[in-house]
């Protein structure tokens, strides 16, 4: 029988900073037996409760387990709102610091998660997935909890959960002393692989053995979890999983995510979410979300990861004006909110503000701090806050500490006010050597004080020179001489601030028209039966998704819109050949029998293609281009991933995307140049944050053993 953490271990473990936060968490001792055949659980949980439990103690346990107390007795208090779980309140010995409650009972019937169908709870023979919501552990409001976790697992079967995993006399047990906001556990028939790197135990748990796919995931989680201890401190768990779920999901637990099937076979996925998966590891799941203090790990954890890792080979002003493009398209027009109300992203309007806007606003931090303040301050803040929970006021006072300016006006313009501010080049003259610039702020509203970065390129120097600009009023004058005749300038041309982007800096992408006030999906009349069907069963998708969608027929009206977005699909449908001239660019082509993209002949029998009308000065037209029910099915559903890039091939039958690019602005309204042949832009280098640490990128080749 296993005992509860006892009173010499907390004595041994407060040196550390998170054990402060030990006074308020319950610690569990669960002895946990699955029965998969039936769905069933039976578990004994031995608690002790800290001092502010034992004056309320008050849990809440799923509505299908019936708990009994060793001593004392429960009193119902209400059923929740969804009717899952029950509130109880224990009635026990005055004081006692201990509480054994024996339950069993059936999780099934607790529903599906949004958005992918994946139950609330499971138990059965296909596997093992419980966590707060499932209500199958005691949960009391407001405390965190810590835990050991002992149970039996099936033969064959494999399990995960936060804590470090032993066995005991046969049996699995999981201790996790440091304080988790939740108790999970996923287990099942896993093919399981592991290496290991210098600190960290790296496994991979796939539902079919496949060596090649697991060792593609076993190296690259050591090489991320070896790069970002080195950029934030030591990884806060002993092992790392990257484990396999039959749902579409990409789910970030303490020590591992859960990847869908699918999700987890896209290639690209080892250098863009799996980071992502990691670096939460750090936010979010090392240190904690304060229940009312705004979500700030996601944006955090997107600017250390996917912009990272974009950063890193030269395309991270890329990244940005695609996260700018994102606000504009989905929130920027009636569908923004304060960063500070960010809590999750339910649509593409919460994720332009609670990933893009706020990793914007941690570039905008960055650059202000420079990057030996602004990692120092990161590193702080994950030593000091560890296992505990934190607001966005809390991170803020650590950048505060480390420099940055005014936090009060910070959070006044950036997590508490709507809307962005705009940009305008009003004026720029050249006079000799001499350079003079008029800038504006041209949204309504107050002025979001701000340092604009400005290129400016002169004769005989190869990459332009970086100025800034500070902005406190709503229009800001500024002149330079040089010793060179200046030959063009550029206002923020790296995409450095969080900023409504002008009309004409957005290239068309697909995100244009997801954002639309309304897209018009027109549909060919003279397509098989099949493909009818599937045409329309991606309106519908895309229906439910973005909620501007309007669909018609090409038989059913004489000429396209001249003020709405819309796309046309499918090669028979009549508009396409009426349509090649706008779709027509360099680069790109509609033929009478396929299409040209660079110097590719699109084969509509081989190749599936996305276009939009590049011109970005009129209302978006795109095309998709598909043949066969299946190929059109599979892009209803990926398209939507794509919102970033205005030019789409993919290869059939598997729709595997083969080329993906955006569109380019070739005029930008806060660029001006000052001679006949304009030189092209040539911004200066600057380092990624993993340079700061690791100039000869070891942990490139750290991998694991």
């Amino acid at each position: 029988m296993r005992k509860s953490l006892s009173c010499g271990l907390i004595g041994a473990l407060f040196w550390l900073p998170w054990a402060v936060n030990l006074a308020a968490t319950v610690h569990h001792d669960i002895e946990l037996q699955l029965d998969p055949a039936t769905g069933g659980i039976t578990v004994t949980d031995r608690m002790r409760l800290p001092r502010a439990v034992r004056d309320e103690p008050v849990f809440s346990l799923a509505a299908g387990l019936q708990p009994v107390p060793e001593n004392g007795r429960l009193e119902v208090q209400s059923a929740s709102a969804h009717g899952r779980t029950i509130r109880y309140r224990y009635r026990g010995t005055a004081d006692a610091d201990t509480l054994t409650l024996h339950y069993a009972g059936s999780l099934k019937g607790l529903g599906e998660r949004r958005g992918h169908g994946m139950p609330v709870g499971m138990v059965s023979d296909a596997g093992v997935y419980l966590d707060g919501a499932a209500g199958w552990y005691p949960a009391f409001a407001g405390h965190m909890q810590s835990y050991s976790l002992r149970l039996r697992l099936p033969a064959g079967w494999h399990g995960m959960s936060a804590g470090t995993r032993s066995l005991e006399d046969g049996a699995t047990v999981w201790d996790a002393p440091m304080p988790q906001d939740d108790i999970l556990l996923v287990a099942g028939p896993y093919a399981r692989y592991q290496c290991r790197t210098p600190t960290t135990l790296i496994e991979v748990l796939l539902l079919k053995p496949d060596a090649p796919l697991a060792q593609r995931y076993l190296n690259a989680s050591g090489r991320y979890v070896t790069l970002y201890e080195q950029l934030l401190g030591a990884y806060p768990y002993d092992h790392f999983a990257v484990v396999e779920n039959p749902w579409q999901t990409g789910y970030g637990m303490p020590s591992f995510t859960l990847l869908g099937s699918r999700v987890l076979r896209l290639p690209f996925l080892v250098d863009s979410s799996l980071p992502h998966e990691i670096v939460h590891n750090w936010w979010g799941n090392g240190v904690f979300l304060a229940a009312d203090g705004g979500n700030w790990s996601e944006g955090l954890t997107a600017y250390l990861a996917d912009h990272l890792i974009k950063e890193m080979v030269g395309q991270g002003a890329d990244y940005r004006r695609r996260a700018l493009e994102r606000y504009a398209n989905f929130a920027a027009t009636g569908r923004d909110f304060p960063l500070r109300a960010f809590r999750a992203r339910h649509d593409d309007a919460s994720q332009a503000v609670g990933y893009s806007k706020s990793m914007m606003l941690f570039h905008m931090i960055r650059r202000e701090l420079g990057d030996a303040a602004f990692i120092a301050a990161l590193r702080d803040f994950y030593r000091d806050y560890r296992f505990r929970r934190a607001s966005i006021d809390d991170l803020l006072g650590v950048f505060a500490r480390h420099g940055l300016p005014d936090p009060d006006a910070f959070r006044h313009n950036w997590l508490d006010r709507l809307g962005a501010p705009t940009l305008a080049l009003a004026r720029a003259q050249v006079d000799g050597h001499h350079l003079s610039l008029h800038l504006q702020q041209t949204q309504a509203g107050a002025v979001y004080p701000m340092t604009v970065p400005v290129a400016v390129t002169l004769a005989g120097e190869q990459s332009a020179r970086w100025m800034e600009v500070p902005m406190t009023g709503r229009e800001t004058e500024v002149q330079w001489t040089f010793a060179s005749r200046p030959l063009r300038v550029d206002v923020d041309p790296a995409f450095d601030l969080f900023r409504q982007l002008l009309p004409a800096e957005r290239p068309n992408s697909l995100g244009r028209l997801f954002g639309s006030d309304e897209q018009l999906l027109v549909l060919p009349a003279k397509a098989s039966p099949g493909e009818q069907a599937a045409w329309r069963e991606l309106a519908q998708q895309w229906q439910r998704r973005y909620r501007n969608v309007r669909v018609i027929y090409d038989d059913a009206i004489d000429r396209l819109p001249e003020d709405a977005a819309v796309w046309l699909l499918g090669w028979d449908n009549r508009f396409v050949r009426e349509s090649v001239a706008r779709f027509t660019s360099a680069g790109q082509g509609l033929l009478a029998d396929g299409a040209m993209v660079g110097d590719q002949l699109i084969d509509p029998q081989q190749q599936a293609v996305v276009m939009l009308d590049p011109d970005n000065g009129r209302p978006a037209l795109g095309f998709i281009g598909a043949r066969g029910a299946q190929a059109i099915s599979l892009l209803a559903r990926k398209l939507t991933h794509y919102a970033g890039f205005g030019r789409l091939v993919f290869d059939l039958p598997g729709v595997s995307n083969r080329l993906r690019e955006g569109l380019v602005v070739v005029h930008s309204p806060l660029s001006r140049t000052f001679t006949d042949s304009p030189p092209n832009l040539r911004l200066p280098g600057r380092s990624a944050l993993d340079a700061q640490l690791a100039p000869d990128n070891a942990w490139r080749e750290a991998g694991c053993h």
